[in-house]
């Protein structure tokens, strides 16, 4: 059997980690955590981690194992997971990546898939300059990447940060990233192993919302607030230090979703005793955090829809990769229509490198796997600084 690999991604809350251990139990695998928050010490019920009654006893990596003032970076997950993988596969194991962080997954199947971004605290400045008057952004574009900056009309300011905002990132011209990644040898070489296959789960948003909501409230009953109270209470204290403060809602643990839609009431909680305004900020902590949860996994389907299955379909010519789309709308039919399929398509395509079309395992493969063209993906995508779509 070839070294391949198991990558399980979809939205939050559709069933990736149970997925995960069931395809483990039968694959002699190993689960790789690939969610972003998930790699934080404790914060369990904020992180949504898998309890360790339901592993399995199923080796779960990179879970668990930073400090929350701790920041990790896509570069630092692909490292280590690369590492992972390779013990894994020396061991004649399958690495199963579970999680939701998808432009983890992604960095990790691919070479040169994303910018290593030195996202450090000395870029006050670039801000600025990113902030500034169109004209001037553009000037500044000039200076650097005159490549870009020919492509670029001075009031495209989207495109022209854009391109500026990589340079200052990385200290590498836009033009030369393009360069570099559309290179015969890079395309060629692109996809990291030889057998790659993954389950994309998807169910269906209105369904998925309830199912979501509900996760929320079992979520507050189950310690919500003194997990969130916890964290709060070691920055103030100085257990935990952070050089960006609890209140930086854009790094590290903090972002996780909870948190911050919380804050306001928690704080209350320890100034007021008055029950209805803080019955009225517990409400809207809670609306706010169902909804914040809604967009994020819209936002997961869309990196999926618009990324991940283009760089499948890039790809798919060379037999080396596929994704299959699992129906987990309904959860009676969990069984019959994810794990069984799952189990059956991994054994086959690991052991011999082929499986069943795509499109035919369900009705819903059918109508979302569908190819666009290269001009609807890059119209369609969410702008990162390290997609470079034009």
């Amino acid at each position: 059997m070839q070294k391949g690999i198991v990558a399980i991604v979809g939205t939050t809350g559709v069933g990736k980690s149970d997925l995960g251990v069931q395809l483990a139990k039968t694959l002699q695998g190993e689960i790789i955590n690939g969610d972003s928050m998930q790699v934080y010490k404790g914060l369990d019920i904020i992180t949504n981690k898998i309890p360790l009654n339901e592993r399995e006893n199923i080796p779960h990596h990179l879970i668990d194992f930073l400090e929350p003032h701790q920041e990790y970076r896509v570069t630092d997950f692909t490292k280590d997971a690369l590492q992972i993988i390779d013990d894994i596969h020396n061991r004649h194991g399958v690495p199963i990546i579970v999680g939701g962080t998808n432009y983890y997954i992604q960095s990790l199947l691919w070479n040169n898939s994303l910018i290593d971004i030195d996202d450090n605290e000395s870029n006050i400045e670039d801000k600025e300059i990113l902030n500034a008057e169109p004209k001037i952004v553009y000037e500044r574009l000039q200076e650097v990447d005159p490549v870009m900056a020919s492509k670029w009309h001075w009031n495209d300011t989207r495109r022209v940060r854009r391109s500026l905002q990589v340079y200052l990132e990385t200290g590498k011209p836009h033009s030369e990233w393009i360069k570099q990644q559309n290179l015969p040898e890079v395309k060629a070489s692109s996809l990291r192993f030889p057998r790659t296959c993954i389950f994309w789960l998807y169910s269906d948003l209105k369904v998925l919302d309830n199912r979501l909501d509900a996760r929320i409230d079992k979520m507050i009953k189950s310690g919500l607030f003194e997990e969130i109270n916890y964290l709060r209470n070691n920055v103030r204290t100085g257990e935990i230090h952070t050089p960006f403060g609890d209140k930086d809602f854009t790094r590290g643990i903090w972002q996780a979703i909870g948190y911050k839609e919380f804050e306001q009431y928690l704080a209350a909680v320890e100034e007021s005793n008055d029950a209805s305004y803080l019955y009225k900020l517990k409400q809207h902590g809670l609306e706010s955090m169902k909804a914040a949860t809604h967009r994020y996994a819209r936002t997961q389907v869309r990196w999926i829809k618009n990324k991940l299955l283009y760089r499948c379909q890039q790809d798919e010519h060379s037999g080396d990769i596929r994704i299959y789309l699992l129906d987990a709308t309904s959860l009676e039919a969990w069984n019959q229509e994810v794990r069984d399929k799952a189990i059956e398509i991994a054994k086959e395509f690991l052991a011999n490198g082929t499986g069943p079309d795509p499109s035919s395992v369900n009705s819903r493969a059918k109508e979302l796997l569908r190819p666009k063209k290269d001009k609807e993906y890059c119209h369609s995508t969410i702008y990162k600084p390290n997609f470079f779509c034009y």
